[in-house]
């Protein structure tokens, strides 16, 4: 199935013109698999060696701490393999790994995942924050919700407290209490599309982009209400669309103010996460966006990463009171 036409023509004008080509080609080719080691039940280290025992054509991500990748015609062995059978790796694309390594939280932090499920971020944030730290993970929809606790706890993070509700409304319950909020939105998927998977692309739409972006915003605008003044906050999708990227995050700066700061997103600076990050757009459709915006990253796909967006803003000030 070809890619849907406006969705092309919209992407002519986000990606640099030297670059579409390779993007377009990208949802076309096969993609490796990334996973990273659950380190909450097995040694990095050890983990790895047995893979390597195994014959399972595994390479470390350049720049990407913990993460791992094998080719395309390597993700059988991989599945067959005794660390995936024991829950000691988890099979989630590079791209995905990079807001909570952005995020950066500390050992001990109290972290709020406010989109949690299916819980490949969560159980990745239960690992950095360590067995002193705390994280909790929100999640509205019955189903995904036990799809998300099943998750955790076979990855062994018993220090995830998940909850069921709208994330939108959680930080009412805590307000400004999070050292590290991580706003994983819900988004339009752009940066999955496969060509070859029609399913991928079929409920695709300008106006499904609008209605995504108004969930954002109230999902960015409770993250910060639930952030601590110092703490720090990463928003996140896996779409192309600037409308819900850059749009959503101008937003939450504009009502604000001085209270939030845009900063360096945090990606790697070399390898192959930084040969694909592109700096986030000025502009769209006319409408220009604060300069700052630039500090955003777009990740382009590519044979190893799905498409990504990633921004990260630090809270000076309380924004509660007089809310």
């Amino acid at each position: 199935m070809p890619l849907p036409d406006p969705f092309v023509a919209r992407l002519q004008q986000i990606v640099p013109a030297d670059r579409l080509d390779a993007v377009l080609a990208s949802f076309e080719a096969p993609i490796a698999t990334g996973f990273r080691v659950n380190t909450m039940l097995r040694d990095e280290e050890e983990t790895v060696a047995v893979l390597e025992d195994e014959d399972v054509p595994v390479a470390p991500v350049e720049g990407v701490p913990g993460a791992y990748s094998v080719p395309p015609d390597g993700r059988p062995a991989l599945l067959a393999s005794r660390p995936y059978a024991d829950g000691h790796i988890y099979i989630q694309n590079v791209s995905s790994q990079l807001a909570p390594l952005a995020l950066a939280p500390r050992s001990g932090d109290r972290v709020l995942d406010l989109c949690a499920a299916p819980g490949s971020k969560t159980g990745q944030l239960s690992a950095l924050v360590g067995r002193q730290g705390e994280v909790t993970a929100v999640e509205k929809v019955r189903p995904r919700f036990y799809k998300l606790k099943a998750n955790v706890y076979a990855q062994g993070a018993t220090n995830v407290l998940p909850w069921m509700g709208n994330g939108a409304v959680y930080w009412r319950r805590e307000p400004e209490s999070f050292d590290r909020v991580l706003v994983d939105a819900p988004c339009s998927t752009e940066g999955r599309f496969r060509t070859h998977e029609p399913e991928t692309t079929a409920y695709w739409s300008p106006r499904k982009i609008r209605e995504m972006r108004s969930k954002q915003v109230k999902l960015l605008w409770a993250g910060i209400q639930a952030l601590k003044p110092g703490g720090t906050l990463v928003y996140s999708t896996c779409t192309f669309a600037p409308e819900e990227n850059e749009g959503v995050v101008a937003k939450v700066l504009k009502t604000f103010g001085d209270a939030l700061e845009l900063v360096d997103a945090g990606l790697p600076t070399r390898g192959p996460v930084a040969d694909q990050a592109a700096p986030g757009l000025s502009a769209w459709n006319d409408r220009p966006f604060p300069q700052s915006l630039e500090l955003t990253r777009r990740v382009l796909p590519n044979e190893l990463l799905e498409g990504f967006y990633v921004a990260k803003l630090a809270k000076r000030a309380s924004t509660v009171n007089g809310s």
